[in-house]
């Protein structure tokens, strides 16, 4: 009986060591193509910290604009299209989507409807899937805690960073782009990289009142509830379009990208 049981234990730390060294994968092909597409918001609000100008999403230049940005997606052939959207408005949502399959909705101005309906029409798809969480994030708490820290350098840092980004987004260069010019640079490696911001987010408070640190695991906790419904509406041989805000695309790529068994796809290899 020892025997058998030290037997069985060795078969365990063997398949341990193995699993750190090469975790297994799918069969080849099997596992779902994820590719995040990170979005501005088309009508130029919505609840970011920094919010751009943008000009008419509906004029004719710009739904031709709208247009070629399809084309290029549609290239990737997606078997489902996600979109930033809670569960429970998921029904309400196709239901207006059969409306303008049918011929009786015009699309409004939100990429929701402008990128995900239009392209999931062309494909033919018989729904969009919904799989934002939402869980609140308290930015007055985290600078109130740093300045009751005295962590002047801190707030400097941040109010340099929020400046930087809210010069470009008020920059009319920006606004004038090409539709397609202003998604290949808001999915660029520059734009994501301004996602280093949070980590200056966390530091606020001290560690009898960590307010930084709690509101950002709200987001990076509210980022692996996205993740977790991308996956599980995620099925074998997908090929899984996410559209959503820019803001989540460095962790919902980096999760998506470090999961054994999804494979990431990257949109400008699509969108240049």
């Amino acid at each position: 009986m020892l025997r058998q049981t030290a037997i069985i234990l060795m078969a365990l730390a063997m398949s341990s060591a193995a699993w750190a060294q090469d975790p297994p994968t799918p069969e080849s092909g099997a596992a779902p193509e994820i590719m995040i597409l990170g979005t501005y918001h088309f009508t130029g609000g919505g609840s970011d910290y920094v919010n751009s100008p943008v000009e008419d999403h509906l004029s004719a230049a710009r739904q031709a604009e709208i247009a070629a940005v399809l084309d290029r997606l549609e290239a990737f052939a997606p078997t489902r299209i996600l979109v930033e959207l809670e569960p429970e408005h998921e029904a309400a949502f196709n239901e207006t989507y059969a409306q303008y399959r049918a011929g009786q909705h015009s699309l409004t101005v939100n990429e929701r409807q402008q990128i995900g309906m239009a392209l999931a029409a062309r494909l033919g798809h018989d729904r969009l899937y919904a799989v934002d969480y939402s869980n609140g994030m308290d930015f007055d708490a985290m600078l109130q805690a740093a300045a009751a820290a005295g962590q002047t350098a801190l707030l400097a840092d941040f109010d340099t960073a929020i400046g930087r980004i809210q010069a470009q987004a008020a920059d009319p260069a920006t606004a004038s782009l090409s539709v397609l010019d202003r998604l290949i640079d808001v999915n660029s490696a520059e734009e994501i990289a301004q996602h280093n911001l949070y980590l200056i987010l966390a530091q606020m408070g001290d560690s009898a009142h960590p307010a930084g640190a709690q509101q950002m695991e709200l987001w990076w906790g509210r980022n692996l509830h996205i993740f977790a419904n991308i996956a599980h509406v995620s099925r074998p041989g997908d090929r899984v379009l996410v559209i959503y805000g820019a803001g989540h695309k460095y962790l919902l790529d980096q999760f998506v990208d470090s999961a054994p068994n999804l494979e990431w796809v990257d949109p400008l290899s699509y969108l240049q």
